[in-house]
């Protein structure tokens, strides 16, 4: 209903829509290129840091997608509520091998798979979100993955800055290129609603300049608190009848997000 209100042509500021607008941000497009960079060049290992919400889950979707695009295998792991287990089978079907079995089982089969893709001369490239809350077996997996001798493997692992040191000393120092999310400053936090919101059709700004720099203010740059401050602000507004989102609905819709945690 509110895409009908603002004069969008879209949903805007969900999740998948963020991933889209988000590739497109200074920030984040440098961490794709950078990650391009990693992948073309075939580095073995490499580190997206960023706080919690500065995107950097988005960023590694939207370069799973480029990955794949180039005809590279792409394995996208979650390890933050992994087991063994729950690490291998992803990392199985991303590389195309039976995921069923035993840790020790599916272990041999990605391996052999990692010799085959060599001697086809195909690239994988295995994702892992969080790897900084992952318990010390999937570590100890992604050490080990990491160890194999001329593998035809790029590895990607996201961490926060301040816990990055939870994965192991070993996978520090074999990290070629350590990328960083910043948050976005007040020109970017407002160029970023602009572009996405032309980009779905609305030509006149939906939020008023004290808006704009109050939910930078509130969301620290974050783009994930961004985006649910804006998507909750559209559909105030919608509510409360406005022609622009004011200072007064930012706050209010902050309000509703600080009671909901």
């Amino acid at each position: 209903m509110y895409q009908a209100y603002w004069g969008l042509q879209r949903s805007l500021f969900t999740p998948a829509a963020a991933r889209e607008s988000l590739a497109a941000s200074p920030v984040h497009a440098e961490a794709l290129a950078r990650l391009d960079f990693l992948r073309e060049s075939q580095c073995p290992f490499g580190l997206l840091l960023g706080p919690p919400g500065s995107g950097k889950s988005t960023v590694l979707a939207k370069f799973a997608e480029q990955a794949e695009r180039s005809g590279a295998l792409v394995a996208l792991v979650n390890s933050a509520v992994a087991d063994e287990l729950a690490f291998l089978v992803p990392l199985a079907m991303g590389l195309q091998v039976a995921a069923d079995g035993e840790p020790g089982q599916l272990w041999r089969r990605i391996a052999d798979r990692l010799v085959e893709l060599q001697l086809e001369n195909l690239w994988a490239v295995v994702l892992v979100d969080d790897l900084d809350r992952a318990g010390a077996p999937v570590v100890a997996l992604v050490e080990r993955l990491s160890a194999v001798t001329d593998a035809p493997l790029t590895i990607v692992a996201t961490a926060q800055p301040e816990t990055a040191g939870r994965i192991g000393q070993q996978l520090l120092e074999q990290a070629a290129l350590r990328i960083d999310l910043h948050p976005w400053n007040e020109t970017e936090t407002r160029d970023y609603l602009t572009s996405s919101l032309t980009s779905a059709g609305r030509l006149q700004p939906a939020f008023d300049e004290a808006a704009t720099r109050r939910l930078f203010e509130l969301s620290g740059g974050a783009p994930r608190k961004v985006n649910q401050l804006a998507q909750l602000a559209l559909l105030a507004g919608v509510g409360e009848n406005l022609t622009q989102i004011n200072v007064e609905t930012i706050e209010a819709v902050e309000e509703e997000l600080s009671v909901a945690r």
